[in-house]
């Protein structure tokens, strides 16, 4: 069939789905752009919305399955690479703490759970989607939910969330353990991906008094006391985030995001994988 207006403008659709299910940017522009080569050959479709999303999702499937087996052997914890914009934008993709947390569950559970936490999509259409009934669906996405162990997925205030952000980076700088002790959780947790290309903590850390010291003991590495790095304000999937940026070359070093609940930081993602830092422009998936 042919590629017409209407077919085309399901891209951010498609892509929102394939990135969302695989946490690789490339690998979800991949996955569109076989979907829209099949497109060309198949006749007769009578709802493309159904149709392509069904080819997404499934190639989807197949492809995390693949992947999983990929990040058994990958060099520390993995985690999703960043949708990095410098302007507010509305994201194709869940927020990034979320998007992290999917890593739980296994691919259906995950096709179910964007389908309708993502798009409000009515369970009829999941199940056909996904080639299973209603109440399976039902079923999968009260299996994710129990273990995501979050009920709501409410967005985050921005202006909250920056706020919290920036106080952790100037008590840092500062190196006052007070203040981050009031803006970090008890049971903070903390991961780092360098993906073996850059140094990063090999294991998640957890607690307060753990994700402290490691933290200031990477204030006392050189490159910190030099005061090298400059900090940019930016988005990633839509949240605020900051951007480690190096003085003298310009290079992109890494970016921290958080997960706040309330008046606290829950969990610390800190992604130093050169390979998963691309700043992009509006809408450059698409």
């Amino acid at each position: 069939m042919e590629l017409t207006a209407e077919i085309i403008a399901l891209r951010p659709y498609l892509f929102h789905i394939a990135y969302n299910m695989l946490g690789i940017v490339a690998d979800a522009e991949d996955v569109v752009h076989d979907v829209y080569e099949k497109w060309t050959s198949v006749k007769g479709v009578k709802q493309p919305k159904a149709y392509l999303g069904r080819m997404t999702v499934n190639q989807s499937i197949d492809r995390l399955q693949e992947l999983k087996r990929q990040r058994e052997s990958y060099i520390g914890s993995w985690l999703p690479e960043p949708y990095i914009t410098l302007d507010f934008e509305t994201p194709p993709t869940l927020e990034y703490g979320l998007l992290f947390l999917l890593e739980r569950l296994n691919p259906v559970e995950r096709a179910v759970f964007i389908l309708r936490e993502s798009f409000s999509e009515e369970y009829h259409y999941i199940a056909e989607l996904i080639g299973t009934s209603v109440e399976n669906c039902r079923q999968l996405l009260h299996r994710a939910h129990k273990k995501l162990s979050r009920k709501r997925f409410k967005p985050v205030d921005p202006s909250k969330h920056r706020s919290l952000l920036d106080a952790f980076l100037f008590s840092l700088q500062c190196e006052d353990r007070t203040q981050l002790e009031a803006v970090l959780r008890s049971d903070v947790e903390f991961f780092s991906d360098g993906g073996g290309k850059r140094e990063a903590a090999r294991k998640p850390l957890l607690g307060r008094d753990k994700v402290l010291k490691f933290l200031f003991g990477v204030m006392q590495l050189p490159e910190n006391k030099f005061n090298d790095f400059e900090y940019r304000a930016a988005f990633v999937n839509g949240r605020p985030a900051i951007l480690f940026i190096h003085r003298l070359t310009g290079e992109l070093d890494s970016v921290l995001c958080v997960e706040t609940a309330e008046t606290e930081i829950i969990r610390l993602l800190y992604v130093r994988n050169p390979d998963k830092l691309q700043i992009r422009q509006s809408n450059t998936a698409f």
